[in-house]
């Protein structure tokens, strides 16, 4: 992914002719684009934006004004959707933003009329989501198939910190889409291009006298940035990808420093160097870690005082904090609430229960800290410059020795040593005095599964036998999620269902608490032959479980990369033992084939001895991330296994 940081400051301005014209006239829809029937560079799309312009500006008031115009083609009954609108209002600390304007039409034609609908100003709603968020709501009136729509709307922002971010690509394909930005020159920003695509516009020049902040005699310069694509093609989800922005093409601002009319500065982007010093100090991080340190320090020393091996002793505090808080699922860098009151409440977000984490590690005189974290779904940390916002997750680390061992303990199934897989994204920011920087987020386990099974087709065409499920890493993880809570009775009825009705006797678990050790499921099995199946023959798919129906990349070409959080492995091993008179009439094929630089494998086995059949397959996919240049080889992968799995044995009577 091309990303690269564009600094502005005032001297570095040039002066560019302005070659484009910003915003487009509202309500000029022409016959040619309500006639339009289908986008001929996707002719899958279900609606194409037309237009798009955006502008972004600080006011006198210094607050962030940010103007909002896009003209929508419906193309699919699928594109309907895109008549309804969400706009986010943020609230932080008392401030929030508000919604200035806002108007809109649908436009159709009518016995070769051209017709308008307008947005009923009565019907816009705002709703309160949470305590940061505000979402105004409304609904365009008559959106069918080959409706144009078009609306317009401001809002007025105090976090001029985060200028306005804009994004080029959405989830439907752009033939243009505009943004300018009007920055006061004193104003400097860090901003990032992200995604895979080339702005057809690029373009800075200086506005003289366009800013006078209140109370100040003197008018200040501004920067006037333009930017833009066109023809920009829609943004398509696939299974096996971190957070949606991050490769979706965008530009984002972030307030690095203030240069005021009086010749001083204030730095908001400072050096990592500072940004971790303040985090050390800060009341609800450094602050929080220190009053935890007190607060655990005569309770574990108890339970670890006659424990001599170190990794030992902190598997026990590990294990003490991870089971006195439940997680509230609010993921936070800073705590809210003070640390004795989370203690007494037994709840936290992760912030609170991670930086616990660390000072009840820090009362055992461990070398503890804690790990900034950008989770998965909130996007790739940034880190060309400081930047907070990348990240909102804390986890801990606990040195012992020469051996690190990161920790979260928001959760009661995670092993010592495990990252949940949410937070696997690339890399976190140890805060530490003596020693900060980044530490790789790599997985320490492999999703694993190994499925075996023994049965014996009898005279009715069914297969009677014992089934094992073995769970390791993250697939243990997953799979004790799943049996929590749940009766045996309502957890083998769940099972039965994913075997396609089989009949389950006899079921048991083992080590469904230990953490250390696989989970393994263990039960009696009565399986009918496939469909087709009769008397005198059977069918039998020996891919019981975990079967890939169809091949997860669909894609032509995928330009970000495949992200699986963690390598996989699943193991199947099959044995069928066949009654007197019965023979194999086919049965899949054994082959072996991989993936180029060891990336993975596939190995079938498949033997017929003696009255006896078995099957032995292994799919490993050994590394967690696999880049854009590696897709097609994964996707031809995958399309062999799924043509696999697809096969069956068929057993048929001499």
């Amino acid at each position: 992914m091309k990303r690269f940081l564009l600094l502005l400051t005032f001297v570095s301005l040039s002066i560019f002719a302005i070659a484009q014209k910003g915003d487009f006239d509202f309500g000029k829809v022409t016959y040619k684009e309500l006639e339009m029937s289908k986008y001929d560079p996707d002719t899958s799309a279900v609606a194409v934006v037309l237009n798009e312009f955006g502008q972004a500006r600080i006011n006198d008031d210094q607050n962030v004004i940010f103007d909002y115009h896009v003209k929508i083609k419906i193309l699919k009954t699928q594109g309907q959707r895109e008549g309804d609108f969400y706009i986010p209002l943020y609230k932080n600390n008392g401030y929030e933003e508000k919604l200035l304007s806002v108007k809109g039409s649908t436009f159709n034609l009518e016995n070769r009329a051209w017709k308008e609908n307008k947005l009923d100003e009565k019907k816009v709603f705002t709703e309160k989501t949470n305590k940061y968020l505000n979402e105004v709501k409304f609904a365009l009136p008559e959106v069918r198939v080959g409706s144009v729509i078009e609306v317009m709307y401001s809002t007025e922002s105090p976090f001029r910190f985060q200028f306005h971010p804009w994004e080029f690509q959405s989830d439907i394909p752009k033939v243009n889409s505009l943004y300018w930005c009007k920055i006061p020159a004193n104003w400097i920003y860090n901003i990032t291009l992200r995604g895979y695509y080339k702005l057809s516009t690029n373009e800075t020049s200086v506005l003289n006298e366009c800013f006078q902040p209140e109370g100040i005699p003197e008018k200040g310069d501004c920067m006037l940035g333009k930017y833009g694509m066109q023809n920009v093609p829609a943004f398509k989800e696939e299974k096996y990808m971190t957070a949606k922005k991050n490769f979706v093409a965008g530009i984002y601002f972030e307030l690095s420093e203030v240069r005021h009319f009086d010749g001083t500065k204030t730095k908001y982007g400072e050096e990592w160097k500072d940004v971790d010093r303040k985090l050390r100090e800060h009341e609800d991080f450094g602050g929080q870690i220190k009053r935890n340190k007190n607060l655990w320090e005569d309770k574990i020393k108890p339970l670890v005082d006659k424990e001599a091996d170190p990794v030992a002793k902190a598997t026990i505090i590990y294990d003490q904090v991870r089971h006195w808080y439940s997680f509230d699922g609010d993921n936070r860098v800073y705590t809210e609430t003070d640390a004795k009151k989370v203690y007494e409440s037994r709840k936290g977000n992760s912030a609170e229960i991670n930086l616990a984490l660390v000072g009840a590690l820090l009362a055992a005189e461990f070398e503890a800290s804690p790990v900034l974290i950008s989770t998965r779904d909130h996007g790739l940390p940034i880190k060309i410059h400081p930047q907070q916002t990348s990240f909102n997750y804390v986890a801990a680390r606990v040195k012992i020795g020469e051996k690190e061992y990161l920790l979260d303990a928001t959760d009661d199934f995670l092993p010592f040593g495990v990252l949940p897989m949410r937070c696997l994204n690339d890399q976190g920011r140890i805060i530490s005095k003596e020693e900060s920087g980044w530490v790789n987020l790599t997985p320490t386990q492999r999703q694993k599964t190994v499925i075996t099974m023994n049965v014996k087709l009898d005279e009715a065409g069914e297969l009677k036998g014992t089934m094992s499920l073995q769970y390791s890493g993250y697939d243990a993880i997953d799979q004790r999620k799943k049996i929590n809570g749940k009766t045996k009775e309502e957890y083998v009825k769940e099972l039965t269902k994913e075997l396609n009705d089989a009949v389950i006797e006899n079921y048991s678990v083992e080590n469904e608490t230990d953490l250390t050790k696989p989970l393994v499921e263990k039960m009696d099995i009565t399986l009918a032959g496939g469909e087709g199946s009769g008397s005198s023959i059977v069918y039998f798919n020996p891919f019981v479980m975990n079967r890939y129906e169809k091949n997860p990349f669909q894609s032509n070409e995928r330009l970000y990369p495949v992200d699986l959080g963690a390598p996989i492995e699943t193991g199947f091993y099959i044995n069928v033992e066949l009654p007197e008179g019965m023979m194999v009439d086919e049965a899949p094929k054994s082959i072996a084939f991989s993936l180029p630089n060891s990336g993975g494998k596939c190995l079938v086995n498949v033997s017929n001895t003696g009255g006896k059949v078995s099957l032995a397959c292994v799919i490993a996919l050994n590394k967690a991330i696999y880049t854009s240049e590696e897709y097609h080889y994964l996707k031809e992968f995958f399309a062999r296994i799924v043509q696999i799995q697809q096969s069956s044995f068929v057993f048929k009577k001499k």
